[in-house]
C-alpha cells in the first residue's frame, strides 16, 4: 500500500510553489521600478562625467539617490519572500535568474558611482541607504548578489565607462579622463579572466552573438581599446 505521507509532503510543496509563483509576479512588477530607478541612475552618472563641477554633484546626488532607491525595492522582495516563502527560499528553488536583471543593473549603478565618486568598486555586498517615509534620517542596509549579476554587472559598468570618456573628450578634462580610463583598464582586466567560462548567459542581452560571457567580455576589450586609442590620439595618454 502507498503510503498517505506523500499527499501531506506535496500539499506542502504545492503552497511554496504557490507562494513563490505569486512572488515571481510581483517581481515582474517591481523589477519595473527597479529598471526605471537604475536607469535613471546610470544615466545621471553619464551626464555627470561631463558636467560642470557644480552640476556634476547634483547629478551625483540624483544618481545615487536612484540607485539606493533599486536597491532597497529588491531587498524589500528579497524580504517578502524569505517572509512568504521561508528561510530556505533559496535552497528550495533555483532564484538566481529570478533576480539575475535587477541584481546586475543594481551592480552596474553602484559600481558606476563608486568610479566617478573616486571611491572603491562594491563588493557583492552592496551597502546603501533605506528610504524610510516621514523619517529623515535613512538607515543603512545591505543588499548580496549573485555570482554572475556580479560579474556581468561590472561588465556593463565598463561600457557605460566608455561612454563617460568618450562624451568628456571636449571638456578637456585630462586627468578626469585618465582617472576613469584607468579604471575602466582595472576592471577589464581582473574580468577577463572569466572567459574560462564561456557559455554563462547575460539575461540582459538576446541576441545570440553577445550572450555569452566570452563574448560580453571581448566586447568589453573592445571599448577598452577604443578608449585608449581615442585618449593616445589626443595626447591625453602616451604610447606604451
Amino acid at each position: 500500500m502507498v503510503s498517505k505521507n506523500f499527499k501531506t509532503e506535496l500539499d506542502d510543496v504545492f503552497k511554496k510553489f504557490d507562494v513563490f509563483a505569486k512572488a515571481k509576479q510581483h517581481l515582474r512588477h517591481e523589477e519595473d521600478k527597479i529598471s526605471n530607478a537604475t536607469t535613471a541612475s546610470i544615466n545621471n552618472s553619464v551626464s555627470a562625467g561631463s558636467a560642470s563641477v557644480e552640476k556634476r554633484q547634483e547629478l551625483l546626488s540624483d544618481a545615487q539617490e536612484n540607485a539606493d532607491k533599486a536597491a532597497d525595492i529588491l531587498l524589500q522582495l528579497h524580504r517578502r519572500l524569505a517572509k512568504d516563502y521561508g528561510r530556505f527560499w533559496r535552497k528550495d528553488i533555483i532564484t538566481h535568474q529570478l533576480f539575475a536583471i535587477p541584481e546586475q543593473e543594481i551592480i552596474e549603478a553602484f559600481s558606476l558611482l563608486a568610479a566617478l565618486n573616486q571611491e572603491p568598486i562594491p563588493t557583492r555586498t552592496i551597502t546603501f541607504q533605506m528610504r524610510v517615509p516621514d523619517e529623515y534620517e535613512k538607515p543603512e542596509a545591505t543588499l548580496t548578489v549573485s555570482g554572475e549579476a556580479y560579474v556581468f554587472g561590472l561588465l556593463d559598468c565598463i561600457g557605460e565607462l566608455s561612454r563617460i570618456i568618450q562624451d568628456s573628450l571636449k571638456s578637456n578634462q585630462t586627468e578626469f579622463l585618465k582617472r576613469i580610463f584607468k579604471q575602466m583598464e582595472s576592471l577589464y582586466t581582473e574580468l577577463e579572466r572569466f572567459k574560462e567560462f564561456p557559455n554563462r548567459k547575460d539575461p540582459t542581452i538576446k541576441t545570440k552573438d553577445y550572450a555569452n560571457l566570452k563574448a560580453r567580455i571581448d566586447t568589453c576589450g573592445g571599448q577598452v581599446r577604443r578608449c585608449r586609442k581615442l585618449l593616445q590620439d589626443r595626447g591625453i595618454l602616451w604610447l606604451s
